[in-house]
C-alpha cells in the first residue's frame, strides 16, 4: 500500500506569535522535525502547503525538501483551502496516487510510530478513514483512504472542510489512551513545554526561563 502525508503549514500563528513551522524544535525548526519524523514511517511521498510564511518555510528547509512545498494563495481563507490545496498536489497526473493518506497540521506534532500505527489499522481493517482518541477524545493525525482525494481536494470552508468529509466518511476510532500526544495542539506559546515533552524533544529555552 501506498501511503503519502499532507502537512498543513499556511496558516498566520496569529496566537503563536511567531511562525509555527519556524518554531525551535529538536536542534531545528518544528517542521522540520516533523518532515523527520515523517520520513521514518512507511510514507512515501510528503506535500507541505505553505501560505503565510511561503517563502520563510522554503528557506528555512534543506534544499532538498523544498520541492515538497505548495504554495496556496488562498491560505488566509482558512484551513480548508490548504487541505484541498495539498490533495489536489497528489492528484496530479505527475504523481502516483497515494492508496492512503495521513493529514498532519504542522501544529500538531505527533511521532513515527503513532503514524505507523494508523496507516496499519487502515491496512488491516479496509477502513475510509482512521483516527486516534485518548480518553474518548478524537485526537490527530487523521489517515484516510486515498479514494477520498478527490473530496478532500473540493474541501471548503463553508462545508467545514475535513470535518465534512468525516461526516460523509466516518473514522475508524483506534484509542490510545496511553499516548496524550495526539491531543496536543500548539496554539499559544504556553502550550510549547508540553508539546516538547511529549514529542521527547529538549526544551531549547535558556535555564531559568
Amino acid at each position: 500500500m501506498s501511503v503519502a502525508a499532507l502537512v498543513l503549514a499556511a496558516g498566520a500563528s496569529t496566537r503563536m506569535g511567531s511562525p509555527k513551522p519556524l518554531l525551535p524544535w529538536g536542534g531545528g525548526s518544528l517542521l522540520a522535525w516533523e518532515l523527520d519524523e515523517l520520513g521514518r514511517t512507511q510514507i512515501e511521498g510528503i506535500v507541505v502547503v505553505t501560505g503565510a510564511y511561503a517563502d520563510d518555510v522554503r528557506r528555512a528547509l534543506p534544499e532538498g525538501r523544498r520541492q515538497h512545498c505548495v504554495f496556496n494563495a488562498r491560505w488566509a481563507q482558512g484551513r480548508s483551502t490548504s487541505l484541498a490545496a495539498g490533495a489536489a498536489a497528489l492528484l496530479s497526473p505527475m504523481r502516483r496516487r497515494p492508496d492512503a493518506v495521513v493529514i498532519q497540521n504542522v501544529d500538531q506534532p505527533t511521532r513515527a510510530d503513532i503514524i505507523d500505527r494508523l496507516v496499519d489499522e487502515l491496512r488491516s481493517t479496509g477502513a475510509e478513514a482512521v483516527q486516534p482518541s485518548y480518553l474518548g477524545s478524537r485526537g490527530h493525525p487523521v489517515v484516510v483512504s486515498g479514494e477520498l482525494l478527490e473530496e478532500l481536494a473540493a474541501a471548503t470552508e463553508e462545508e467545514l472542510g475535513l470535518r465534512s468529509v468525516l461526516r460523509r466518511h466516518p473514522p475508524l476510532e483506534l484509542a490510545m489512551d496511553d499516548e496524550p500526544i495526539v491531543r496536543i495542539d500548539l496554539d499559544t506559546p504556553d502550550t510549547l513545554a508540553e508539546g516538547l515533552q511529549l514529542c521527547g524533544v529538549p526544551d531549547p529555552a535558556p535555564a531559568g526561563r
